[in-house]
This record gives structure tokens, sequence and C-alpha cells, in this order.
């Protein structure tokens, strides 16, 4: 929940606006158009939702229609859509309807004022049905038309020509991509741009660090040889970069992926988003791009093997992809709509996929991208490597690409990874050094961080599904509250009581949550730290640029838990005995550093 905030053009937001939010606020009223680009992770929803609010309240707009290039972000939206309406003090309804699914029903929930905010993807909108029922949405009231992703539109392109024609009375044009030198947008130049150098130092995205690695991988040919080759090999042969000719290359050659070796470049990401997790407390997630379906099987089975602790899966189309349902599953697992509270309760750890991580995947927990595939430097691994900008605390995005890519040939390398984000060269004048190669992997923190969830709720809307929850098991339960009058007002002096109860029964789970939570928090710090010291040994085992078969780290903690137990006894659910095996793990990374490899390990 969020204290609400001055307000702005007549609107109290809930959430503080950012700079380049706030110039979008100032110029909404003195237009009837706007082209906005902010970068990924910097918040186009809220700003979107943000400037309706401002135009309801001032009697200009009591609609709105968001246009999304992808069905991705268009289910995102209709998940997370009614957060961003409440924060923006949008009053109810929230729900969004989604026109493709309901059609013409959209109609009557407009005109019945069951729905104020609608969501079509450009597609659906370029088709005789959609357009039709669009038409007929847009008959009555004064409606707000938000495209998002406007680089999809050219000028002369049939999608800008649609959209320009509709009967709005305020268009919102938005992007992440920056403007580039030839472009010919059907919505013109940007009125505000934030670029995420500035988005960065406002401390409203992530900071990102560049990382290079070799990475080859070893196919087991028809004759029983292995072949190990690079990215551009596969690449090279294949005759392309697409998952569908290094598939085909796969099956025609009679190729099988051997997952014996594993690279720097699967293991040293996860183990660097695992030592964040020790030194944050958040549950940092991975996402790594595959080059084909079956690639990405082999990745899950390597990281599974080095990995036991964490959950994976993999995401992929074409005819040796998942069913749609099963990606939208995974996905849905790994970034999970928000609840009450705002937060994501995600399921995976790490998702490799084959080009479905880029836009619409809005997840704030992403604290490495790991690039397997051709790391080429366009808009796609672009808006991937945007998926680890939400910012997080102290958390750092980390992209990581092989050492033949192009962000790696074109210095890219620690912050200069940001410049790639905006569109310009590496400029590397107060940047530190990147990782390369085999870098490092920073030390745990003598104490690992653990988030006690905060329930001050110092402020609770009315209106919010959880207060209307608590409002009918009182109703239900026989509470002497005006509720006729209370259904129709939410100012009404009866919310009052709801809220203080609500507010009673939250700090009550908090306490309750809070205890269970430390404990599990301490033990999968103990967990965390224990990968983090087993890949640090590995690395020290092998040397040269040879990668480690993947059956090593489990033989490496099963000598580094054997010596724990016996020094510090088995782990159990006590905090003070978590305590002592963290501090024994941290004692053992602190020899390695200075003394080397014990002589039990060798």
């Amino acid at each position: 929940m969020f204290k609400p905030t001055g307000a702005v053009q007549g609107v109290s937001f809930r959430k503080n606006p950012r700079n380049g939010q706030k110039q979008v606020f100032d110029k909404v009223l003195s237009t009837n158009k706007l082209n906005i680009q902010l970068p990924t992770g910097y918040g186009k929803t809220y700003t979107a939702t943000g400037a309706y609010s401002i135009l309801k309240a001032n009697n200009r707009c009591n609609r709105l229609l968001f246009i999304f290039p992808t069905d991705a972000q268009l289910e995102q939206f209709v998940k997370d859509g009614p957060s961003d309406l409440r924060e923006a003090g949008v009053p109810a309804p929230h729900k969004v309807v989604d026109v493709r699914f309901f059609g013409a029903h959209s109609i009557k929930k407009h005109l019945t004022n069951e729905a104020q905010v609608f969501a079509i993807t450009i597609q659906s909108l370029s088709n005789a049905r959609g357009i039709d029922n669009v038409y007929k949405l847009m008959e009555k009231c004064e409606w707000m038309v938000v495209v998002d992703e406007y680089h999809h539109y050219g000028i002369d392109k049939q999608w800008g020509q649609v959209v320009n024609a509709l009967p709005m009375t305020y268009l919102l044009a938005m992007s992440a991509t920056p403007a580039r030198k030839e472009d010919d947008s059907a919505f013109g130049k940007p009125d505000v741009a934030v670029s995420y150098r500035q988005a960065q130092k406002e401390g409203a995205v992530k900071k990102l660090k560049g990382h290079s690695y070799r990475y080859r991988i070893d196919a087991v040919m028809e004759n029983g040889e292995i072949q190990s080759m690079t990215t551009d090999d596969l690449v090279d042969q294949a005759g392309g970069d697409s998952p569908a000719a290094i598939e085909a290359m796969r099956i025609n050659r009679k190729m099988r992926w051997s997952p014996k070796y594993v690279s720097p470049l699967v293991t040293i990401p996860i183990e660097r988003m695992l030592q964040q997790r020790v030194s944050t407390g958040y549950r940092l997630q991975a996402i790594v791009g595959a080059m084909c379906v079956s690639h990405a099987k082999m990745v899950c089975d390597q990281v599974r093997s080095i990995f036991p602790e964490l959950e994976i899966d993999w995401v992929g189309t074409g005819e040796d992809g998942r069913k749609p349902d099963d990606n939208k599953a995974a996905l849905t697992k790994f970034c999970p709509p928000k609840d009450d509270d705002g937060k994501r309760n995600s399921e995976l750890d790490v998702l490799v996929h084959v080009g479905m991580a880029g836009e619409g995947l809005d997840s704030t927990h992403v604290s490495e991208i790991v690039h397997l595939n051709k790391a080429s430097k366009n808009n796609s691994n672009d808006q991937e490597n945007g998926r680890a900008s939400r910012v997080l605390g102290d958390v750092v995005g980390n992209i990581n690409f092989d050492s033949t890519s192009d962000y790696n040939t074109m210095g890219y390398l620690g912050h200069c990874i940001m410049d790639a984000m905006d569109g310009n060269d590496p400029d590397p004048t107060e940047e530190e050094e990147g990782e390369r190669e085999e870098g490092d992997i920073p030390e745990l923190p003598d104490e690992p961080t653990i988030q006690i969830w905060d329930m001050e709720l110092e402020s609770i809307d009315s209106g919010d599904p959880a207060v209307q929850r608590m409002a009918k098991i009182m109703k239900d339960r026989g509470s002497d509250l005006d509720w006729e009058g209370m259904n129709n007002d939410l100012d009404h002096p009866g919310w009052v009581d709801v809220k203080e109860t609500f507010h009673m029964f939250r700090k009550m789970e908090a306490r309750e949550q809070d205890e269970k939570s430390t404990i599990m928090q301490w033990q999968d710090s103990v967990k965390s730290a224990m990968t983090v010291v087993t890949g640090r040994v590995m690395r020290m085992m092998t040397v040269n640029g040879v990668r480690p078969q993947k059956g090593l780290a489990g033989d490496v903690k099963l000598r580094i838990n054997r010596q724990k137990k016996a020094n510090c006894g088995p782990i159990t659910e006590d905090i003070e005995i978590c305590k002592r095996h963290y501090t024994w793990i941290k004692g053992l990374e602190r020899n390695l550093i200075d003394r080397g490899l014990p002589q039990w390990l060798m």
C-alpha cells in the first residue's frame, strides 16, 4: 500500500510519480496527443493510467482503450492493469475488458458502466470484426487511446493508419525503444524522452552490467564423435540463427546435444544470482535464452543437475515447442499476477526460453539475463535485457553473453550495457570494467539479509479488493454498519471501521508470517551460500578454460556437506543453528580465497 501523494493536475496518486512521469502529467492537459519514450522498467503502464486519471478528473475523457502489439502484453495488462489504475487514483470500476475475448459483449459492459477500460491487440483491431467492435464502443463517451510499443507502427503501414483513424479524444503513444534517425513512426517524435542512464541515476531502474564468457556447446554426431562448437560455428553451419534453422540442422545431421560439460556462461550467472539472493534477501530469478527447443531442454537438464535446489522450466513455440497453454502456464509460474499487496509470488527460479521473454514479461526479481543464443545487437535482445531492468532495492541486473557476440565485440561491457539500452555507442569514461571470461563472483556477506514483510499499511483504499472482501465477511457475520449506504459511497464513514478491522487482521497475519518466513529465509540462505561456495571450488579445480563436468558439482557439495555436518551438526528449523551453518560456509569461502583448496576437497 502507498501513501497518497500531493495532488497532480487534480489527482491524488497513491504512488509517487517519477521525473519522466511528472513531465508527462504536466503536459497531458495542454494537448490532445502525446508521444513518450520511457525505458523498460520505468513504468509506462502507470504513466498511461496516470494520464487517463488526470484527463478523467478534468472531464476530458471517461473511457480508455489500450492497444498492444502482442497477446502476452495484453494479457499482462488484464492481470495487472487494475492495480495500476487504483494506484493512479482512477475511480472504480478497475476491471480491464479484453475486447478480443468479449467481442460484442464489450459494448454492453461499456454502455452499462460495468467497465471503463478496454484492451485489444493491433492484429485484432486490424481485422473486420475487431475494428467493428471498437468503432461501436467509441460511438459514445470520450475515449483516450493508448498505443503501447509504437515503434511497431510505421507511418505508411496499415497498423498506424488504423489507429490514427479512430474517433478518439486523446492519443498517447508509448515506447521503450529509442527513436532512430531513420524513424518513420506513425506518431512522430517523442514529446517526452527519458534515457536508461537518466532513469538509473534517478533510481527508477536497476543498474545493469554486461559480462562476457566463452560458450561452447558439444554435439554428439551420428558416428558417436563429439564436436565442440561455438555459437558462431553453429549459426554458420545452420545457415542462420533462427531456432528452426538450428533445429533442422541438428535433425538432418542426426546430432544430439551433450550435457556433459557445462559452460561458465551457464553456471556463473546463476551462482551470482544466488549470491545476490543472500546479500539482498530477495528471491531473485534468471532468464536464459536458448538457440532452439532441444537446446533449451538440454540446458534445463544441466541446471537441474548442478543446482537441484532451484525450480526451472522452459518455454518455446514451433512444431517441436510447447502448446500455447503450457507455455502460458510456465510463464505465469515465473511471473504471476500481482496479489492484493502488489507482490508477485513466483514458483520458478530459472526460465529457459526460445524467443519468448522479450516484451510483456513484467519480472521485477530478474537479476540475470543469459544469452546462449547468438546475441546480436538488436531491439529484440535489448528488450530481453530489459527484463532485468525493473528496480528492486540494491539489486544489480547482469546481462551475460558469449565472447563472440555483438555486445562484447561492440564494447558493451560493464555498465556500458546501459548505453545499448539507449541505442548509443558505449561510453566507458566513468564506468568500471565488467567481468570478462571467467570473472569471479562477489563474496558472500557476513550475514544474509532477511526480508521482513512491512505491514504498516499507512494508506488503505476502501475500494481495494481485499478491503471489499473484509466488508463482505463483516456483513455476513452480522456487523452493525450502514451497508446500503456504504455500497454506493466509498467515502462513507462506515468504511473506517472496515479498514481498521482489515488493518488489525493483516498485522496479526504479518507477525505469524514473519516468524515462519525468517526461518525459511535462513534455510534458503544456507542452501544458496552452499551452492555459491561449491561454484567457487569448481572454478578453482578447473583452470585454463576447462569446462567442468556436470557431475562435479554434486561431488563437491557432498564433501562440503559432510565436513559441515561434522563441525555444525545437522541443520534444523532453529535460527541459531542456521546461523551456525551459514557462518561455517562463510568461513570456508574466506579460507578458499586466502589459502586455496583444503586437502579434504582435493
